[in-house]
């Protein structure tokens, strides 16, 4: 699951990011909840990710990620002509983001711009999966099991929790609203049980009135639009090749981002249903330096390093274990 940056590398329209707490008492197994059949499970799981998609809802988003904290409004309306949705930052800088079906708007009024970009990955918070196979594919890499109920945003929720198999990925809980099962409120956590990132809505309406649907606007005088040109990318013609697939991460994207400054930033998405993250490989500048250690936004880490003349960053909602993996994975051609 992603939250949207345009402008700058992201792992997708990627969902709202989260925050910083300990696991209590008060998440304990829910009485037989062990003996849940997985099946059902992911049944639930695969409803609510579709729920995303079909269902008109409305409501404000709080989004804890480390230290930082977001909040936003949010309206989708599922029509005939497919998804809208309008998502709009509360804090800081004044911004708001128009999406119809893939074609994402985000609005800066303070610098009269607008910066257009196609969404490369499906997968914006509440839904859940990154690929088509969705379940199918997560239950060869993390069990399922239901915790006890809670209430998030007023409303009664199940929470399903997803244990890792392995230490390349994080546990995740979602908590799905027992009415509409839509996802009320998604949590990552570490392997040492410390909660990274928590995003949710705080209040939700489950009706909109389809004809406030908003509409992609056009730059109108003393505006300025920008675009992200965004290619198709020929494996063969590449100086480096990635794996197709890498313990339980396949790539599900490849492409290039062309800056203003023609500035070629080639991006690999790769995700094992859930989780997904990115790899980055660009021209290397002259002296540049880099951190000695990774990178980390709550569950968001990224680490990078110059590999001959390239710059390879690899950034995600991921373990650093993971992010070593993929950076010793890129293979030059000419070595």
């Amino acid at each position: 699951m992603h939250t949207l940056v345009l402008g700058a590398p992201s792992v997708g329209f990627r969902a709202f990011v989260s925050g910083l707490l300990l696991v209590t008492g008060i998440m304990g197994f829910a009485p037989g909840s062990q003996a849940a059949d997985e099946t059902a499970l992911w049944t639930l799981v695969s409803q609510t990710h579709e729920k995303a998609r079909l269902l008109n809802y409305s409501g404000f988003l709080s989004t804890k990620s480390g230290e930082h904290t977001q909040n936003s409004r949010v309206e989708h309306f599922a029509t005939p002509e497919g998804e809208f949705e309008l998502i709009e930052k509360l804090d800081g800088q004044p911004s708001r983001w128009i999406r119809h079906n893939d074609q994402i708007q985000c609005i800066i009024p303070d610098r009269k711009l607008i910066l257009s970009e196609k969404r490369q990955i499906n997968s914006s918070f509440p839904r859940v999966f990154t690929n088509a196979d969705g379940s199918a594919s997560l239950a060869q890499f993390y069990t399922i099991d239901e915790l006890s109920p809670r209430r998030v945003a007023g409303r009664q929720a199940r929470v399903m929790r997803l244990l890792p198999k392995d230490q390349m990925r994080y546990e995740y809980r979602l908590f799905v609203d027992k009415e509409h099962s839509l996802l009320l409120r998604s949590e990552s956590y570490s392997r040492q049980g410390e909660l990274l990132e928590r995003v949710g809505f705080s209040e939700i309406n489950f009706s909109s009135d389809l004809s406030k649907k908003p509409a992609l606007i056009e730059a109108g005088p003393g505006w300025k639009e920008a675009s992200t040109k965004i290619l198709p990318i020929d494996d063969r013609k590449l100086p480096y090749a990635l794996p197709q697939s890498m313990h339980g991460f396949s790539k599900i994207n490849a492409f290039c981002r062309m800056k203003d400054n023609n500035l070629e930033v080639h991006q690999a998405v790769f995700s094992d249903g859930l989780a997904t993250l990115s790899v980055f490989i660009q021209k290397a500048q002259a002296g540049q330096t880099l951190p000695s250690v990774p990178m980390s936004h709550g569950a968001v880490m990224s680490k990078s390093e110059i590999q001959g003349t390239h710059l390879v960053t690899v950034l995600g909602e991921v373990p650093v274990v993971t992010l070593d993996t993929f950076l010793k994975s890129v293979k030059w051609k000419s070595q």
